[in-house]
């Protein structure tokens, strides 16, 4: 939190699951980079929450204190930080990557309010959240590139895309691609992952 003319924070490829509530402190940071290790193992918060019935927080605290065994990760899925309460605040925020946001919707809410994000790269991605997602999506206007990880097609209710989005990644089972992708009268780069789409 004292590191006040930060810019890029870049913690790719570590064993961070949740960044500190301090991070809020970083006026000037405008890329956030996490998510998506490449090798080794990998701790894993997800694991506690759904197989030992962890609430987040002894999640965290398990993890943190080396209580937890390390889980080997083979889903990117698994590889995204949460942000904490807050993060609005980080209005000179240009990118954020390797988010994850199936924990709570306040991470939604908190992103939604991030005008000036001009890329984003979410994981998590639900049934329960999507709603909120896609209304979070539409308002940041000035969306040039977005990348969405998503454990089913959950991306139909984004009434009004980002005008502006150049590149937009989707990954996992979309069944059908999104009406409102006919609308990026921009978009030059189109990346479809581990879809089964049959349009494509």
């Amino acid at each position: 939190g004292n590191l006040r003319q930060l810019e890029t924070l870049d913690i790719r490829g570590t064993s961070i699951v949740m960044l500190p509530q301090t991070i809020i402190k970083l006026q000037k940071l405008q890329h956030l980079h996490a998510g998506f290790p490449t090798k080794g193992n990998y701790l894993c918060t997800r694991h506690l929450l759904h197989t030992y019935g962890f609430n987040q927080l002894d999640a965290c605290t398990s993890l943190c204190c080396g209580a937890a065994t390390p889980c080997i990760m083979m889903d990117k899925d698994y590889g995204g930080v949460v942000l904490p309460g807050g993060a609005r605040k980080l209005k000179s925020l240009h990118t954020i990557r390797g988010v994850h946001v199936a924990y709570g919707d306040a991470v939604i809410q908190e992103i939604g309010r991030l005008s000036g994000l001009c890329k984003l790269g979410v994981m998590g991605i639900n049934e329960k959240n999507d709603v909120k997602f896609c209304s979070a999506i539409s308002n940041l206007s000035r969306l040039e590139s977005l990348s969405v990880q998503s454990d089913k097609g959950c991306l139909d209710d984004i009434t009004s895309p980002p005008k502006n989005l150049r590149s937009l990644k989707l990954e996992g089972r979309l069944g059908v691609l999104p009406e409102w992708i006919k609308k990026l009268q921009n978009l030059v780069k189109l990346k479809l992952s581990f879809t089964t789409s049959s349009q494509v």
